[in-house]
């Protein structure tokens, strides 16, 4: 998706970072990292999630932003993430995959600046603008974290 949008990003490979620890000691601005939660709902098989790595979901503002309940919204677990080619530790913020739905953070995407998220696997860790990853073909920007 990325190189098909043309926009500018780099792939960093390291050692595998699955704790926050792992993550913290990464050579990466930890106040520009950027977390990705995986969510499904019976009507949407895989929701990404993107905040900044020390917020947290805001459950009222993210069903407000799906259009769902919180009793519909389950966390996706290592077998619906395998099924997207997706691990635990590497989810990116957006997905090549049609009907996977992305929500960023309006933290993550204003101001703009380099990111540092998830990358497909817990080596690799992809930088990219926020601003160009808010404007991907489905991101949405919504405030979700509190």
């Amino acid at each position: 998706m990325l190189d098909a949008d043309g926009c500018a990003y780099t792939v960093h490979e390291h050692a595998a970072a699955h704790s926050v620890a792992e993550r913290q000691a990464l050579p990466f601005p930890w106040t520009q990292a950027v977390k990705t939660l995986a969510f499904t709902t019976p009507n949407v098989p895989l929701l990404l999630v993107a905040l900044r790595a020390e917020d947290r979901v805001d459950f009222a503002n993210l069903t407000a932003a799906t259009g769902t309940s919180r009793s519909r919204l389950r966390t996706a677990d290592a077998a619906r993430l395998a099924a997207e080619g997706l691990v635990p530790g590497g989810v990116p913020p957006v997905s090549h995959r049609p009907g996977v739905s992305c929500l960023i953070d309006t933290a993550v995407a204003e101001p703009a600046r380099p990111v540092y998220c998830g990358a497909g696997s817990a080596d690799r860790t992809l930088q990219i603008d926020s601003a160009v990853l808010a404007r991907l073909p489905r991101a949405q920007v919504a405030p979700v974290s509190r």
